[in-house]
């Protein structure tokens, strides 16, 4: 059984750990200070750390946050240390298995930005997809099962609703769904030709770094925030450990 799906892509422990250094307060919650907010009020400041465990998370990312109210004033982004792991994405294939990481990877993705939505039922099918296509399962069903689930996705109204507005420009939420739709299905079709070029399971060379990242998180509303980086999906095996992202608003 594949256990590098459920380890490191969308376990489903809660945690994460105060890194602020400051006072702690009952529960883990550090002690919040004061600052002016964009309108120019005064709220209070509160850091808040994301991951590295949380549900529907890229495995090893870590994010920091400073809130004021509901709204992302600074962001922090860093990879944990892997020493010891084998360099690589996991979803680098041989090219006779391209074509199933491919879609497995995009399932992958998806799984995490619907499961974060609150979408559970489309979210544990893309899951069992993903685990099937890793496993060796005829490709057949498993095109036609995939392409079932990208159209029902298509379909929902109420998630098109929830994400618009969500990110900004080619990093908007909805966007960056419409592309992992259209990757999926492309490599869904090519399960059918395994050994033919298909294009890599991420996003390519215009795949965001944790710089990037962090920029698109300042600005954002604490529940966008997490969409943010479930439809953004890093692939943490391709980026350095010795490396932090930080942003803050001007």
């Amino acid at each position: 059984e594949h256990q590098h799906s459920e380890h490191q892509h969308g376990g489903h422990d809660h945690g994460g750990h105060d890194h602020g250094g400051g006072m702690g307060m009952p529960g883990g919650l550090p002690m919040a200070d004061v600052g002016p907010d964009r309108d120019g009020l005064t709220l209070d400041r509160l850091r808040v750390p994301l991951g590295p465990v949380l549900p529907d998370w890229p495995a090893g990312l870590v994010v920091e946050v400073v809130l004021q109210g509901d709204v992302v004033q600074e962001a922090t982004a860093r990879i944990l240390d892997r020493a010891g792991q084998a360099q690589g994405s996991f979803w680098d294939a041989p090219d006779a298995d391209r074509a199933r990481r491919a879609a497995a990877r995009h399932l992958d993705g998806l799984a995490r930005l619907l499961g974060t939505a609150g979408w559970a039922d489309p979210a544990a099918t893309a899951r069992h997809l993903r685990d099937e296509l890793l496993s060796g399962a005829p490709v057949g069903p498993l095109r036609l099962r995939t392409e079932a689930l990208v159209a029902t996705v298509r379909r929902s109204r109420t998630l098109r609703r929830m994400l618009r507005g969500v990110g900004r420009g080619v990093a908007g939420v909805d966007t960056l769904l419409a592309a992992r739709l259209s990757a999926l299905e492309s490599a869904a079709t090519d399960l059918d030709r395994p050994t033919s070029p298909v294009g890599g399971a991420g996003w390519g060379a215009g795949e965001p770094g944790i710089d990037e990242l962090a920029e698109l998180l300042v600005g954002a509303e604490l529940a966008a925030a997490r969409l943010i980086v479930a439809a953004v999906d890093p692939d943490t095996d391709r980026l350095p450990t010795d490396h932090t992202g930080h942003v803050h608003r001007g």
